[in-house]
């Protein structure tokens, strides 16, 4: 059935873009999140084959952020069910061995740029918004606390009630910031994969990347993170402890080997 749909997608491919493909053959790549099947071709063309909701909001992501960062999107079609991407270059963010203190400022600029997004009907994932940012940000709590619900979440909900009911400019996000969707060119800029994409504050994006690699928010510490953006501090506060509490139970789920890490700073902020 995999096979069939890769030749329906190539011929379909061929079509729009005027190439043969009839004897590229494919490499394939993992995602986890969506079960997608990716694959690229040629080692120019990256394609997604996934449901229609994951294609519209991929590429209306993409379509709204800088493509010197992110993918450009050279074509899809919801029929046949995928997307094709331009593919990008680079190496894993754990072969770089980029400085820590780089990847903060680099991080910062990218969702600096992030641009405000009017057609929002709230907070929370792309087609599926909450509200309010106070509700999304629950929900995410509440998600997080399944996998560890032997962590006192009293830190947590405390920072919960810190946000309120404030209602932040509405940002299009990535949503899975982190450096397992970072690759790096060979001048040491990083590029930015797989968006799952969120409506909301881009610091919570901001600290969402940082907190997802032990390699450089126990490097840098807890001060030099709040350095960035001019925001009060007890804001910065809250967002950092949501979006750590967010990413321990990430680590449970995926890099247990560093879980304790997370747990240890949860425990000193």
């Amino acid at each position: 059935m995999q096979d069939e749909k890769i030749s329906q997608v190539k011929a379909d491919l061929s079509k729009k873009l005027h190439k043969n493909f009839e004897n590229s053959e494919p490499h394939f790549y993992l995602d986890g999140w969506t079960g997608a099947v990716v694959f690229d071709l040629d080692r120019k063309y990256l394609i997604k084959i996934t449901n229609s909701e994951t294609i519209e909001t991929l590429v209306e992501f993409l379509r709204e952020n800088p493509r010197n960062i992110f993918s450009n999107v050279i074509c899809y079609d919801l029929e046949v069910g995928y997307v094709c991407l331009e593919f990008i270059e680079g190496m894993k963010f754990s072969e770089a061995k980029l400085n820590a203190k780089d990847v903060l400022w680099q991080v910062a600029n990218i969702v600096k740029n992030y641009r405000e997004y009017p057609h929002a009907e709230g907070y929370g994932f792309l087609r599926h918004e909450f509200p309010t940012w106070k509700e999304f940000l629950k929900d995410e709590i509440d998600y997080a606390r399944g996998y560890i619900p032997t962590i006192s979440t009293d830190k947590v909900m405390a920072a919960l009630d810190v946000i309120g009911d404030k209602q932040p400019k509405q940002y299009l996000m990535h949503g899975d910031f982190g450096t397992h969707n970072f690759l790096v060119e060979k001048n040491g800029r990083i590029r930015v994969i797989d968006p799952m994409p969120v409506v909301g504050d881009y610091l919570y994006d901001f600290y969402f990347a940082i907190l997802s690699n032990t390699n450089i928010f126990t490097i840098v510490g807890a001060d030099y993170i709040y350095s960035f953006f001019e925001r009060d501090m007890e804001e910065k506060k809250a967002l950092l402890t949501i979006a750590l509490y967010v990413r321990m139970s990430r680590a449970f789920k995926y890099d247990r080997e560093n879980f304790d890490a997370y747990t240890r700073v949860y425990a000193e902020i």
